[in-house]
């Protein structure tokens, strides 16, 4: 059979070595090893100045870290086919070919660890980054066998990948035996239900109403566990072994003190439903949910600290670095928690296993999960995205969602228009709709809040006379009796505002 000369198939086996050696690192951060490829990009992530991630978010939204973990995979793939292209061309040096298949396995790994070690422990990034490239070395030493893309250096250039193989597989198991490796696995959790050991107050949701349930495509009064919104800006989530975690309470306090998890589950808790919305959701979003959590007063915690005069914030702090502050008036709301349970089981770990807080009235950036440390501090503490230019206050701005209808309708057949309304601690006094585009409204039938800080459901019967396209509006009036604004607004920097909109075709 005659060689190949050509760039097209070795670099195709380049592809395929490099897009095996990516499955194999997927396929072990199944079990809790470090993803290097996320850890590459959590380490840009970091790098990168405010100036330019937040626009970048601004622009993209939550499709910013997809797209980052996509660039960098593309940058993965690109090395596989450009290391697999020298080994098979006589020019090219050998220990050329072994470094520019290592390049992104060994960036991960130094990137990763220089600027975001707190997601990654160095061992388990290690022997992600050594499998990984081992993985790379043996594929492509493989492909390379084949007699039709063989050349004259092919075979000292199989050796030379055969001794990166070893290479790697001697760092692998030196990883192993410093444990981290073993470490993320053994402490990755999975939620468990807990019986709550001293339940203070408890606020039961009650049943939703069977007209709001019955209407296709409104969303549920409360929301799974698996369905709940996450945004981070971690790529990799941190694991948490709960037997080692403390929560340190302290700053400018007369009495600093730290807690373990089985000492938090033995503080009188309390029970209650809270919506959560990331500040980045635009209006119609579904960057929002609605979930019944269970945890600790903040304010328990910091009486039996005693913040001191002139307190003015509080700092929180999880074990990824992640900070963010709230006033300490605030902090001190009865309603402000350190929640361990959501749904009735302990946190995932991509909602803060195994504890975070959850503060009423504010956007989700501020309700730091992972919680590690409580610091009262005298001034006004800019945390990771204020750093960047969000709101500081970041006050949940009033909003209505229209849900239904999402088809066709008939005309003079009633149907429900639909969905969720919602404007923090305000609560919701009024949803008000317009099928003529704004010129005439409408008020709707607003269900019961499932709790004091919840969206609330509402519908209205609508019964179109005429054929056509029609522009479907909402707006709400918080519980203070202010009208929502119709000015739209993009979500940077303190939350979008506007009035949604749906088109829908009579027929």
């Amino acid at each position: 059979m005659p060689q190949v000369s050509g760039r097209g198939v070795p670099a195709m086996a380049g592809l395929v070595a490099m897009g095996f050696a990516l499955l194999v690192a997927y396929l072990l951060s199944v079990i809790g090893v470090a993803f290097a490829p996320a850890t590459l990009g959590q380490g840009i992530v970091e790098a990168l100045p405010g100036w330019i991630s937040v626009p970048l978010i601004e622009l993209l939204e939550f499709w910013a870290q997809r797209l980052l973990i996509l660039a960098v995979l593309v940058g993965f793939l690109a090395c596989g086919a450009v290391a697999a292209i020298l080994a098979t061309d006589e020019r090219a040096g050998t220990a050329a070919v072994v470094a520019v298949g290592a390049l992104p396995w060994v960036a991960s790994l130094v990137l990763g660890q220089l600027l975001a070690g707190l997601h990654a422990d160095l061992a388990s990034a290690l022997f992600a980054a050594a499998v990984g490239a081992g993985s790379f070395y043996g594929a492509l030493a493989f492909l390379l066998s084949a007699e039709r893309v063989a050349t004259p250096a092919s075979a000292s250039r199989r050796r030379a990948l055969s001794g990166g193989l070893a290479l790697a597989g001697l760092l692998a198991v030196g990883s192993v035996a410093l444990g981290g490796t073993l470490r993320a696995v053994r402490t990755r959790v999975e939620p468990v239900a807990l019986a709550i050991r001293d339940l203070r107050t408890r606020e039961a949701p009650e049943p939703g109403d069977p007209a709001f349930d019955s209407v296709a495509g409104v969303e549920p009064r409360l929301t799974a566990t698996r369905d709940h919104y996450t945004v981070d800006t971690a790529l990799i989530d941190p694991r948490v072994d709960a037997t080692e975690w403390r929560l340190y309470v302290g700053g400018h306090v007369e009495r600093p003190f730290d807690i373990g998890y089985e000492e938090l589950l033995d503080l009188a808790a309390v029970d209650r439903p809270h919506t959560l919305e990331c500040i980045s959701n635009e209006i119609g979003g579904d960057l929002i949910s609605t979930a019944i959590w269970v945890g600790v007063p903040m304010k328990d915690l910091l009486a039996r600290a005693v913040p001191k005069g002139g307190a003015f914030d509080v700092a929180m702090t999880s074990v990824d670095g992640y900070t963010d502050s709230v006033p300490l008036a605030k902090a001190l709301d009865p309603d402000t928690l350190i929640a361990y349970l959501m749904n009735g089981s302990t946190l995932t770990e991509e909602h803060g296993f195994p504890a975070r807080a959850l503060i009423p009235g504010i956007y989700g950036m501020k309700n730091v999960k992972w919680l590690t440390k409580i610091d009262v501090v005298t001034g006004d503490f800019l945390g990771y995205w204020m750093q960047r230019g969000w709101s500081d206050i970041a006050t949940y701005n009033t909003h209505v969602r229209i849900d239904a209808p999402r088809g066709p309708v008939s005309r003079g057949a009633t149907v429900d228009v639909a969905g969720i309304a919602f404007a923090g601690s305000r609560g919701v006094r009024r949803v008000e709709v317009s099928t003529d585009g704004g010129t005439t409204w409408s008020e709707a039938t607003l269900e019961r809040a499932v709790g004091r800080h919840t969206w609330l459901r509402w519908r209205y019967s609508w019964t179109p006379s005429t054929t056509g396209r029609v522009r479907i509006v909402a707006r709400a009036t918080d519980g203070d009796g202010q009208v929502q604004t119709p000015v739209q607004r993009p979500p940077f920097p303190s939350g979008s505002t506007g009035y949604h909109a749906r088109e829908v075709t009579v027929t």
